[in-house]
């Protein structure tokens, strides 16, 4: 193998030792030129070429993980974003079931304080009713003990003992 690399390297070297005789006798170097060119192609080729593959599939390989990061990135935004949106709707249900409990709480509450004020209100009434009779029962007793003290403090009446008890019950009654 080493030798076919000397022989490609010398060859140029034959050629243009060639080459210089044929310009002079009229022809054209253009052949040893074009052989050069091909022998230095192929070299460089040789030298280069595993490189310049390597170079290009190592790159392949970084597009193709850049693009597969890309995909499962993709597919994670997705998966979010199927969670965040399941996520509003259990949250929509549970502000709707919220709204029902609080208006179903707020009659309940209404109700309460209803019941409640009726029953105030009874009580008040009742209070009232109470209070009357004791007044009622003051301004009678109050309207007898004068009545009696006029009569006791007149000279002008006389009145007997079972009189003054008659009139007291029948005032009391």
């Amino acid at each position: 193998m080493n030798l076919r690399y000397l022989t490609l390297l010398a060859l140029p070297i034959v050629a243009f030792a060639a080459g210089h005789e044929s310009a002079a006798e009229g022809g054209t170097d253009f052949w040893w030129r074009l052989f050069n060119f091909l022998v230095f192609a192929a070299i460089i080729y040789k030298l280069v070429a595993s490189k310049i593959v390597d170079f290009f599939k190592g790159r392949e390989q970084g597009i193709a993980d850049e693009l597969s990061a890309i995909q499962d990135k993709l597919k994670e935004a997705k998966a979010q974003k199927a969670e965040a949106l399941a996520k509003v709707d259990e949250a929509q249900n549970s502000a709707a079931d919220l709204l029902d409990t609080a208006k179903n709480e707020a009659k309940l509450m209404g109700d309460k304080i209803s019941q409640s004020l009726e029953h105030d209100k009874i009580q008040l009434e009742k209070s009232y009713s109470d209070r009357v009779e004791i007044e009622t029962k003051k301004m009678k007793e109050e309207v007898v003990s004068e009545v009696i003290e006029e009569m006791f403090s007149s000279s002008d009446m006389k009145i007997s003992n079972d009189d003054l008890l008659n009139i007291i019950k029948k005032k009391v009654a």
